[in-house]
């Protein structure tokens, strides 16, 4: 056989990544998402919740854990920090539920 009959040789796939590297850029993206919505009351504490946990778990199966735990770390801060908004928040609400009361109360008479 000559080499102009030879087929191709057929070009190499690049080794796809496992699930776990995925899992870990997915675990980045939360904790980037949740800390940019963590000013959101509920939403953003969802956010951070299920960031974590992605984080976590990527830690553990991923080859790429320092986005993992970059991930797990931007999840905690905004966890962190939608606590503290959703206290604010609520005691605002009691405090302006408050001051209505005493208002309705001057006003009844």
């Amino acid at each position: 056989m000559s080499a102009s009959n030879r087929p191709a040789p057929a070009a190499a796939m690049p080794p796809s990544r496992p699930t776990a590297d995925r899992l870990a850029i997915t675990a980045l993206w939360m904790g980037i998402v949740a800390f940019a919505g963590g000013w959101l009351p509920v939403l953003g504490l969802l956010l951070a919740i299920v960031g974590s946990v992605l984080g976590i778990i990527a830690r553990r199966r991923s080859n790429r854990r320092e986005l993992a735990q970059i991930g797990l770390i931007l999840s905690i801060v905004a966890a962190l920090f939608n606590v503290v908004i959703d206290v604010i928040v609520v005691m605002s609400i009691l405090t302006q539920l408050e001051e209505l009361e005493g208002a309705s109360t001057t006003l009844l008479g």
